[in-house]
C-alpha cells in the first residue's frame, strides 16, 4: 500500500524527477517547435485521459457519480483541463499561473498524496493519480527550464487573482453538481466532505494549516454577522482564505521563482537600497 514515506511513496516521487530530468536533457538541444510539440502532447494526453478514465472498470462501477470527477471540481482538475490551452497562449500571466499552480498543485499533491494513501501501488487509480499530477508540475517546470516562458517575479502578486477566479469556478461547479444530483446538497458548506482548495473552511484535522490561515483571516469572514445565528462559526466560501492565501502564495512563489529570477531580484534590491539611502541621507 502507498503510505507516507514508504518505498512506494518515494518510488513515484523518484519516477517523477527522473522523467523531469530525462525530458530536459532530451529536449534542451531541440528546436523550440519540437519542444512545444512534445510538451503540448503530454498536456493533451493528460487532458484526454481525464475523460477516458471513465471507461476504467473502477469508474464504470461508480457511474453515474463518477462523472463528477471529470468536471472542474478541484484545482488539479482545472489544471488538467486548462493547461494545454494556456500553454499555447501568449498571455504571460496565465503561463505564470500555470507554472506556480502546477508546482503547488501537482508536486504538492505528490508530496501529500491524500487520494493515493492506502491504495495498492500499481492499480489503475494509483498509476493514474501520479501520471496526472506528475504532468501537472513537470510540464510547466520544463516550460520555464527550456525558456519557452520567462518568469517575472514582479507579476507574482497578480497570480492570486487568477486563483480566486479558479476557486469561484470550483464553487459554481459544486452547486451545479448538487443541482444534477451527483453531489448531495447536505455536503454544501461541509469542510470535512466536499471542500476542494478549502473553499468552505480549513480541513478538519489539519491544525497547522488551519492555524496558519486563521492567523491572517479577519474574524468577520469566519462568523455569521447578523440574524438568529449571529456569532456562530461560519467560513464564508472563498472569502475566508483570500488574505492568508495571498500572503502565503506570494512568499512561496518568490522562493520558487528565486532560481530563475535571482539576478533581477538582486538588482531590484540594490536599486531599492540606493533609493532608501538617498532618502535617509541628510541634505547637503
Amino acid at each position: 500500500m502507498i503510505d507516507y514515506l514508504n518505498t512506494y511513496y518515494f518510488l513515484y516521487l523518484g519516477i517523477g524527477f527522473v522523467l523531469l530530468v530525462g525530458l530536459y536533457f532530451l529536449l534542451r538541444n531541440q528546436s523550440k517547435k519540437t519542444q512545444t510539440i512534445v510538451l503540448f502532447s503530454l498536456l493533451l494526453g493528460n487532458f484526454a485521459m481525464h475523460f477516458l478514465k471513465l471507461y476504467a472498470t473502477s469508474y464504470q462501477q461508480w457511474m453515474p457519480w463518477a462523472i463528477r470527477t471529470v468536471t472542474p471540481e478541484n484545482i488539479c482538475a482545472i489544471s488538467v483541463l486548462a493547461f494545454p490551452w494556456i500553454f499555447l497562449s501568449r498571455i504571460k500571466i496565465l503561463k505564470d499561473y500555470m507554472f506556480y499552480m502546477g508546482i503547488f498543485g501537482g508536486l504538492g499533491a505528490m508530496l501529500i498524496p491524500v487520494d493515493a494513501i492506502g491504495l495498492s501501488p500499481f492499480v489503475f487509480e494509483s498509476v493514474w493519480f501520479y501520471i496526472c499530477h506528475g504532468l501537472i508540475w513537470i510540464v510547466p517546470l520544463l516550460m520555464v527550464l527550456l525558456k519557452l516562458h520567462t518568469l517575472d517575479y514582479r507579476r507574482i502578486i497578480k497570480v492570486p487573482l487568477l486563483v480566486y477566479g479558479v476557486l469561484g469556478i470550483i464553487l459554481v461547479n459544486e452547486i451545479i453538481l448538487i443541482g444534477t444530483g451527483l453531489v448531495s446538497a447536505n455536503t454544501l458548506f461541509c469542510p470535512n466532505i466536499r471542500n476542494a482548495a478549502m473553499i468552505f473552511g480549513p480541513l478538519p484535522g489539519d491544525f497547522f494549516v488551519a492555524e496558519m490561515f486563521l492567523l491572517l483571516t479577519p474574524e468577520f469572514f469566519t462568523t455569521v454577522p447578523v440574524g438568529p445565528n449571529a456569532g456562530t462559526t461560519f467560513y464564508w466560501p472563498i472569502l475566508w482564505l483570500v488574505i492568508p492565501f495571498f500572503v502565503y502564495f506570494c512568499i512561496l512563489a518568490i522562493l520558487v521563482a528565486l532560481p530563475f529570477e535571482y539576478k533581477n531580484m538582486k538588482k531590484d534590491v540594490r536599486i531599492f537600497k540606493s533609493k532608501v539611502s538617498k532618502f535617509l541621507s541628510p541634505p547637503s
